[in-house]
């Protein structure tokens, strides 16, 4: 209970603190509406040419699935890696080893209140901006959407946080992650439908989108479908088995971490 709280308050504070200073909202907005915006408009003219559908799918559907990957990439979970890879070479996981929380789960709390606030405006902003200039999808309409599409969301960020915890702890041992970093993280944008929907994949690339952890961790992008009415139990037992497997393995690569660590200095 107290953990909770504990928890509670640093998301807390930190939203009150993004929205204090709105510097990294304006980064992550332009972000999203640069890169996103420009891909959108590049999908929109290449489906024009197409007779206005590609592989069974419409531009509608292409266009909210790419806008759900970007959405869900300005919480900045991927980040998690980074951040633990500073506190090994200032020293400074020595120090938060101390709290009254575990240290991965503290810096996971920090992680998600850091861009919850960017998160929930680009939201807001950008799914208001294609509503209005596209309309929505009638998959979206649909009773089991919006229900499901949290589970996933839930689930996504979770795994997101393991994939890249994991990455993160190996700093342990080689110090700079970065060049793991990029591999997966690279894995995560390809498998993920960041800038080819997952609809338009060959057969192969498909089904290592759906059964590999870094397609797993996006699989909001699949909600837009019209075969998600059929898919979603399917994919919903792929993330929780990922999940556990995940889990299991940061649970027992941070007890290595917490024998190799010398929490007193010595």
């Amino acid at each position: 209970m107290k953990e909770l709280r504990l928890a509670n308050k640093i998301i807390k504070t930190l939203i009150k603190d993004r929205i204090q200073y709105s510097g990294r909202l304006l980064a992550d907005t332009l972000t999203v509406f640069g890169r996103c915006g420009v891909l959108l408009l590049l999908y929109y003219y290449v489906f024009n040419l197409k007779g206005g559908v590609i592989n069974g799918t419409t531009f509608q559907i292409a266009a909210w699935s790419i806008f759900f990957y970007f959405s869900f990439m300005t919480l900045g979970l991927r980040n998690i890696s980074r951040l633990i890879m500073s506190d090994v070479q200032s020293g400074n996981v020595e120090v938060l080893f101390n709290k009254p929380i575990s240290y991965l789960l503290y810096r996971c709390y920090w992680q998600i209140g850091s861009g919850f606030y960017s998160f929930f405006v680009v939201t807001i902003l950008g799914g208001a901006a294609l509503a209005l200039t596209i309309g929505i999808p009638q998959t979206m309409t649909s009773a089991i959407f919006l229900p499901t599409l949290l589970i996933i969301f839930l689930g996504a960020a979770v795994l997101s946080l393991l994939i890249y915890s994991l990455v993160g702890l190996f700093s342990f041992w080689i110090q700079d992650v970065n060049p793991l970093f990029w591999i997966v993280d690279k894995f995560v944008m390809i498998l993920g439908g960041s800038y080819l929907p997952v609809a338009l994949f060959p057969d192969f690339l498909y089904k290592l989108s759906i059964y590999s952890p870094f397609g797993a961790s996006q699989f909001m992008t699949h909600t837009v479908y019209e075969n998600w009415a059929l898919s979603y139990p399917l994919l919903i037992g792929i993330q929780f088995s990922w999940i556990l497997i995940l889990g299991l393995m940061t649970y027992l690569m941070f007890k290595k971490v917490r024998q190799k660590v010398s929490v007193n200095g010595g």
